[in-house]
């Protein structure tokens, strides 16, 4: 509540800027999902998708209470299913594989779609998707310079703000995956979510100041 009424006061473009990257991710769902019952492409997309958006949502949450260094550990299988919308898109006969559980893994996907997630993967792997004892995975936990614990996080304005310009990237680069896999579904109108998710982009760039 203290993280959204900062937002809402003091930075209301950023907020909005996420509600917008979020209805848009909904439209595109809601492509997939009219499609969904003769195309097994666009029922897969869409329920990667959804996966995807539900991730989001936890981890902005968890951003909002103050558990960012938590949400990373969301972003991991986020960032999963965002690659996975590409692989996908560049071999649309995968999402076959996809539901008889004989994908190939991970890292292997990545690699055939020349994703630019290696580093960012690595670094959440190091120190928010897996046990870690870094001070990149333990800070948060400390008052700094003491060792007392610090039980409850405190809503940090300069924090928040640059930790939701981050998220809203990574939903960004969500929603340009999403609306590309839709070539395969040549009903979806795709130029038009296209268009709009170019306004949205520069809306988020305003609002974030890049």
């Amino acid at each position: 509540t203290e993280a959204l009424t900062h937002l809402r006061k003091k930075q209301k473009p950023q907020i909005e800027a996420i509600d917008a990257l979020f209805l848009a991710v909904d439209e595109c769902i809601d492509k997939y999902e009219l499609h969904s019952t003769d195309s097994t492409y666009a029922r897969v997309c869409g329920l990667t998708l959804l996966k995807a958006k539900n991730l989001a949502v936890g981890s902005y949450s968890l951003i909002l209470d103050g558990l960012a260094q938590e949400a990373g550990a969301l972003l991991r299988p986020f960032i999963e299913y965002t690659e996975l919308l590409i692989y996908f898109r560049q071999n649309p006969t995968a999402v076959e594989a996809a539901l008889s559980g004989t994908l190939p893994k991970a890292g292997l996907r990545a690699r055939a779609v020349g994703s630019m997630y290696k580093s960012f993967r690595e670094h959440l792997n190091e120190h928010a998707s897996h046990s870690a004892y870094s001070s990149y995975s333990l800070a948060h936990l400390q008052e700094p310079g003491t060792l007392r614990f610090k039980k409850l996080q405190r809503m940090a304005p300069e924090v928040l703000e640059r930790n939701s310009r981050d998220f809203a990237i990574q939903l960004g680069l969500l929603l340009q995956a999403a609306i590309l896999s839709l070539e395969h579904i040549p009903e979806a109108q795709r130029e038009q979510l296209a268009k709009n998710a170019d306004e949205i982009q520069k809306q988020v760039m305003s609002a974030f100041n890049f």
